[in-house]
């Protein structure tokens, strides 16, 4: 179908207030130019050759500048007539309404007739780019002559362009085929993320996490998809000013909750923002030489120079520990702290109860502490079955610690705790914690959900079925190997002659707006061939999977067609 080859924008009233000013929405700077201008240039760029503009949100001095600067035309809303005179011609024409974002592939992808409305739609003011066809255009903007005041007029064309029918969603909600409504500085910030493509890899590499405004499909943070429920955030908004305006409780009080969901002593808890804040504090207590069986979480290494951690070398295909083979390698290596993340990030593997009990007892007849990271123990279905917490008390040298972000998919919270029968270890970490250490919002949250654990097992059950049908769909990506899961994620080696796992993960943020973590930093064989895939809804593990099939079909005799979009 051929291009529109005019443009009608019709602004919106409203204001946007930055630490940098204040602006007129349509004015207000994204990567330093104004809304307005990038819009007219995407318009430009794709074949328009007619831009009109409707003048009454515009201040004269700047209607001027922008009609010089793009040879546009303006019109008075007052005098909509005068428009509907110059639309005699039978092509399309774009009408963008209110003060929307968007890239070309907005304005290829419609059809005549249709509209691709912004992400937070109200009827009232339907911002989004619709393409009308001659007769449309003109019932439309007769509709709306009939009225005499400004507001009514808009309210009318709004009215009109709202019963407009929409264009399909983009396959990810929240990627660059997506329209943007440009109401605050957050959707300002999450424009400038979509505008600064050259960067965008670096930005990703660099700053992990944040992606409530970073509009990229992310299949790379490990939380629970399918909990909380709306009814958990209703009920937290209902307690959200307390919770902010008020400094919150302490770590006694917190830790003593915390036991409480646990049923273990208060004096075995420290809670802490996420368990990389109580590792750091841990480590900062016993001064550990660690041994780690790898591939692993980075959190528990990163953070010790080389000569204080010995690493554990686990084997392809499935990376299973032998607990027998880990016991010696400790006592081998002069380790005084083993640690064990079970089930394992990032191969999902689990290692069942006997085993870790047989490796407790082992490393307590040789002086050594036992770190048990259990941040995924609730997602396989027999998972808390093999948990350790219930040794605490029994085991001096025993520590839990324990990500409560995971499980009720609430990365955003950051509250994770430690657990060990060592009440002197216990205060001693309290102690390297900071005195405000969790805040008001998350501890609410805690109290909160003790009402969702029916909500909870049901999320949990679903999440499962979703795992099976998405490792089960994986596996039909042509040379794609799959580490049979138990968690929520899945570990993949890449086919034999495909680009680098590093390489793909660039392909894919550049071509999909996707982003998916790559193990090259894992201390393993063949680091990068490897993918850690998170699993999401069903609907976007299907859009994954065919994205992975169009971008390696042709390391696996696909098409080159098959790598373009």
């Amino acid at each position: 179908m051929a291009m529109a080859t005019r443009a009608i924008f019709l602004l919106d009233f409203r204001e946007i207030r930055l630490w940098s000013g204040r602006y007129d929405a349509h004015l207000v700077p994204v990567c330093g130019e104004a809304l307005l201008d990038r819009l007219a240039t995407t318009c430009l760029e794709c074949g328009v050759s007619e831009l009109l503009m409707v003048a009454n949100a515009l201040p004269a001095d700047g209607l001027e500048a922008f009609c010089r600067r793009f040879g546009a035309t303006a019109y008075p809303l007052s005098d909509i007539k005068l428009i509907d005179a110059r639309l005699r011609e039978d092509n399309d024409t774009f009408f963008i309404f209110g003060t929307p974002f968007f890239d070309g592939s907005v304005l290829y992808g419609l059809k005549q007739g249709q509209g691709l409305r912004s992400t937070e739609w109200r009827p009232e003011a339907p911002t989004g780019v619709y393409r009308l066809g001659s007769d449309d255009l003109h019932a439309l903007l007769l509709e709306s002559a009939a009225f005499g005041e400004v507001r009514q007029v808009f309210g009318a064309i709004a009215d009109g362009i709202s019963r407009i029918s929409a264009a399909p969603s983009p396959e990810y909600a929240g990627t660059a085929g997506e329209l943007l409504d440009i109401r605050d500085g957050v959707d300002v910030a999450i424009a400038e993320f979509r505008c600064n493509t050259e960067n965008l890899v670096n930005r990703l590499e660099t700053s992990v996490g944040g992606y409530w405004r970073k509009p990229i499909a992310e299949h790379m943070l490990l939380c629970n998809t399918r909990f909380p429920p709306k009814a958990f955030f209703h009920r937290l908004q209902s307690r959200i000013e307390g919770a902010l305006t008020c400094y919150p409780s302490q770590q006694v009080d917190i830790a003593t909750l915390v036991a409480e969901m646990t049923a273990q002593r208060s004096d075995y808890v420290a809670v802490g923002n996420g368990v990389t804040e109580l590792i750091l504090a841990l480590y900062s207590t016993l001064k550990p030489t660690i041994a780690v069986p790898t591939p692993t979480f980075a959190g528990f290494q990163t953070p010790l120079p080389e000569e204080q951690k010995k690493n554990f070398v686990l084997c392809a295909p499935n990376f299973d520990l032998d607990v027998q083979a880990f016991f010696d390698f400790v006592v081998r290596s002069n380790a005084d702290t083993a640690i064990v993340i079970n089930p394992n990030n990032p191969t999902g593997r689990l290692v069942d109860f006997a085993d870790m009990v047989w490796l407790i007892e082992a490393l307590r007849s040789t002086g050594r502490r036992l770190i048990v990271d259990e941040s995924f123990i609730d997602f396989p279905a027999d998972g808390r079955r093999h948990s350790v917490e219930s040794l605490v008390s029994f085991h001096d040298k025993l520590i839990v610690v324990k990500s409560l972000g995971k499980v009720f998919g609430l990365g955003g919270m950051r509250l994770g705790y430690l657990m060990s029968s060592d009440t002197e270890l216990v205060a001693c970490v309290r102690r390297k914690l900071p005195l405000w250490n969790i805040n008001g919002v998350a501890e609410c949250a805690l109290f909160l959900l003790a009402e969702f654990l029916e909500e909870l097992e049901d999320s949990l059950t679903l999440l499962r079925s979703d795992r099976e049908h998405f490792q089960r769909d994986l596996k039909t990506v042509p040379g794609l190997e799959v580490v049979p899961s138990q968690t929520n994620f899945v570990l993949c080696r890449l086919p034999q002659n495909s680009p680098s796992a590093a390489k793909l993960k660039h392909n894919l943020i550049r071509r999909e707006s996707v982003l998916v973590r790559e193990c090259g930093y894992q201390t393993m064989k063949d680091a990068d061939r490897y993918l850690r895939l998170s699993v999401r809804s069903p609907e976007e593990n299907q859009a994954l999977v065919n994205i992975l099939k169009r971008n390696l079909g042709q390391c696996t005799g696909g098409s080159e067609s098959s790598l373009v979009r």
